[in-house]
């Protein structure tokens, strides 16, 4: 999955855009590519969390000590409230409940003035795919991915969906989304 995400995974964390000194979540992080590439951009404190074991674990293989990782859900992460900069979730919105959980768990996490950047691969491609088809992964195009970020609670003026062609018959959707800053 690694070499299939390379593309989407790289325009996801340049517009995260992670800098020096922050802390980042990647949620679903997977084996960890994606993390690797972030300490290549930018001396920052990652935590890497998934469901997966399996996953974790290569991950830890793949980064050893430069990063913190969390075996748990997504929507019930075992981290304090505004002590995030940035999240970044490739491929992992698929499985959020009704009610956004895991949209408002990663809201929840994020500072004042932090961010999300997410990827999906767009419902008209994904109903192609078997394994995918709606029942098994919530399935989105550029509207309902803003509703559900919307109603997580990231502000409309700082939320912005981007329609990727990913490759050939594969488009995708990657959204930046921005928690309000607290009022001074």
């Amino acid at each position: 999955m690694d070499i299939a995400n390379r593309r989407p995974m790289q325009r996801a964390v340049d517009l995260l855009a992670p800098a020096a000194g922050e802390t980042i979540l990647d949620a679903g992080c997977g084996t960890g590519a994606a993390m690797a590439h972030m300490l290549d951009r930018a001396d920052c404190r990652l935590i890497g969390a998934d469901l997966s074991p399996t996953m974790i674990a290569a991950a830890r293989r793949r980064l050893g000590g430069r990063a913190g990782y969390l075996t748990a859900s997504l929507a019930d992460l075992p981290l304090p409230s505004v002590s995030l900069d940035g999240v970044l979730a490739l491929n992992v919105l698929y499985f959020d409940d009704d009610g956004q959980g895991m949209l408002r768990a990663m809201h929840r996490l994020l500072r004042g003035g932090g961010r999300m950047v997410a990827y999906v691969t767009a419902r008209p491609t994904m109903e192609g795919w078997a394994f995918a088809r709606e029942g098994l992964h919530r399935l989105y195009v550029a509207g309902s991915l803003r509703t559900a970020f919307l109603s997580a609670g990231f502000a409309d003026d700082l939320l912005e969906i981007e329609e990727v062609a990913i490759g050939p018959g594969i488009d995708g959707l990657l959204a930046r989304a921005g928690k309000q800053s607290a009022p001074v």
